[in-house]
């Protein structure tokens, strides 16, 4: 979460979301809701408002 420690029940806060599958997200859009899973049973939901491209790997 961005800028909080904890997020209540009911709260609502900024994350930011790293798909294991990107090519799997591609269909996504800003104002897309997706829900979240941790198991069951479901954790959350999310409103995307921003796509933004992986960073690159980079090797040392």
């Amino acid at each position: 979460m961005e800028h909080r420690p904890l997020l209540e029940p009911g709260g609502s806060a900024t994350v930011r979301l790293a798909p294991l599958a990107p090519e799997h997200w591609s269909h996504l859009a800003p104002g897309d809701v997706i829900t979240m899973y941790e198991g069951r049973p479901v954790a959350g939901t999310a409103t995307l408002i921003e796509i933004a491209p992986p960073a690159p790997i980079t090797r040392t």
